[in-house]
């Protein structure tokens, strides 16, 4: 992943504004190549003189979306996914990730990164840093006490960065800790932390770091010392059983990407988001147990553990909703889930879902337009009243589309005054959300959530976002 300079003046929220100048002029200028500086500062909804700082004239505003389309292009290359015979490295690697998984104890990975990275040259000094589970700081790993022990962060969903947050964060770092090189720690087109460097740094830095995430990733399931990184406060039980539920919170894959989080991350436990793409499709879940508590959170790993089970069997969508229904009702009494499964299926642009106990999916187009994809309301998975004719439902999604799961914890939603957030409210978080990505859309609606202390949540409040991402030949 290359590295962005940025001077010391630049600071993140001009960043963020150029990112969001660039992505709106490349749409408007691919659907009317005419289209002027003026008509460009209306759709951005900025000034003209914010426009015309960033970008003095046209040719400027031309050049650098030309520039970018060239990086995307040359990031979606080294970073999708490779036919096999096709994923050879023509370089010596800084580190060999099966090399220093079998001969450094997991807990000193960190330590043994910095000091991979303290070995190229030009670096004097160099730290690991990792999202915290808020995502609302990066957290030091290892590395000398000079660097501050935490750095904000612009945007991330949980414990990851998107790829459309690294401009933002590469120039708050650069606003904390000026001069110094940052690599991001990127893996399937999100990054878990930073590798960050005093010193003239050359591509190396960018080298190590694509190594040191892959084996970052694989040393957690060794260690505990990474997730207590993570954590800046204590988890309850249920939560810590919630933690180790969850995937990924961001992910590419055929044809779409999806993020998802659960807020609170440190108590509750009753919620979950899970995710796999299989030769059928991408299936994509959410859920909501009854209660809080370990309680909760045993209720939902069984019904987490019933749908990863009629996954791997190859079940219809069908057949695993009726799959969880039976383990839930053989295990607890008088215990529901609600839950939506649904799997999306990239050739065809389409989503087929089944809805128990809550609403069903929401679509947000590109114009911000909300939809209720509502149907048959079943009852929740162990209700009195058993599932039967169980019909599926199907959706095109287009692009541009924001494919919405929601927990009642998100829609129900209760402001100090009284008032709910309700759908239309995640409508209007995700259409004046400063990106249209998936983790966009969650971030949007997570800062939402989080104008009420997390000590009011009587609930978790889970969100998954799906977009569909088409290919070039599609557009």
């Amino acid at each position: 992943m290359p590295r962005r300079r940025r001077s010391r003046q630049q600071r993140s929220d001009g960043a963020a504004n150029r990112v969001h100048i660039l992505a709106i002029a490349g749409e408007q200028l691919s659907r009317s190549p005419r289209t002027s500086m003026e008509e460009v500062a209306k759709a951005a909804n900025v000034s003209r003189g914010t426009l015309y700082r960033h970008f003095p004239t046209r040719a400027d505003l031309l050049a650098a979306i030309n520039d970018e389309v060239r990086q995307v292009a040359t990031e979606n290359v080294e970073d999708s996914l490779r036919p096999p015979g096709e994923l050879a490295r023509a370089t010596p690697t800084p580190l060999s990730v099966a090399d220093v998984l079998n001969k450094v104890p997991p807990h000193l990975l960190g330590d043994q990164i910095v000091a991979e990275a303290q070995r190229i040259k030009g670096v004097s000094a160099a730290a690991v840093y990792l999202v915290d589970l808020e995502g609302t700081n990066l957290t030091r790993l290892a590395g000398p006490q000079a660097f501050p022990q935490t750095l904000p962060v612009p945007l991330a969903v949980g414990t990851e960065i998107p790829r459309e947050g690294f401009p933002a964060l590469l120039a708050m770092i650069e606003e904390h800790l000026p001069g110094t090189a940052v690599a991001p720690l990127a893996l399937r087109g999100r990054a878990i932390g930073v590798l960050v460097a005093v010193g003239h740094a050359d591509d190396g830095l960018d080298d190590l770091a694509y190594e040191a995430a892959a084996a970052l990733a694989l040393a957690e399931h060794y260690t505990d010392h990474l997730d207590a990184i993570r954590r800046v406060r204590a988890t309850s039980p249920a939560a810590e059983i919630q933690q180790n539920l969850l995937p990924p919170r961001i992910v590419r894959t055929a044809g779409a990407m999806i993020a998802a989080n659960v807020l609170p991350g440190y108590e509750i436990g009753g919620d979950w988001f899970d995710y796999a793409e299989n030769a059928s499709g991408t299936w994509i879940g959410t859920a909501d147990a009854d209660g809080n508590g370990p309680a909760a959170a045993a209720l939902a790993s069984v019904a987490l553990g019933a749908f990863r089970s009629g996954r791997h069997q190859t079940l219809e969508l069908v057949e695993i909703v009726e799959l969880m229904d039976d383990t839930v009702r053989q295990i607890f009494r008088r215990k529901t889930v609600t839950t939506t499964i649904g799997l999306w299926v990239a050739p065809t642009s389409t989503f087929s879902w089944i809805s128990c106990g809550e609403l069903g999916p929401i679509v947000v187009d590109a114009q911000g337009v909300g939809d209720l994809l509502e149907g048959p309301r079943l009852p929740p998975l162990g209700a009195t009243r058993r599932l039967r004719d169980i019909k599926v439902r199907t959706r095109r999604l287009n692009d541009g589309d924001r494919l919405v799961l929601a927990s009642d914890g998100v829609v129900n939603r209760t402001y100090p005054e009284g008032n709910a957030l309700s759908i239309q409210g995640i409508v209007d978080a995700i259409r004046d959300a400063p990106s249209a990505s998936a983790a966009g859309a969650v971030s949007a609606v997570e800062a939402v959530i989080r104008t009420i202390n997390d000590e009011d949540l009587v609930d978790d409040a889970t969100i998954a976002v799906l977009t569909p991402v088409l290919m070039p030949s599609e557009r």
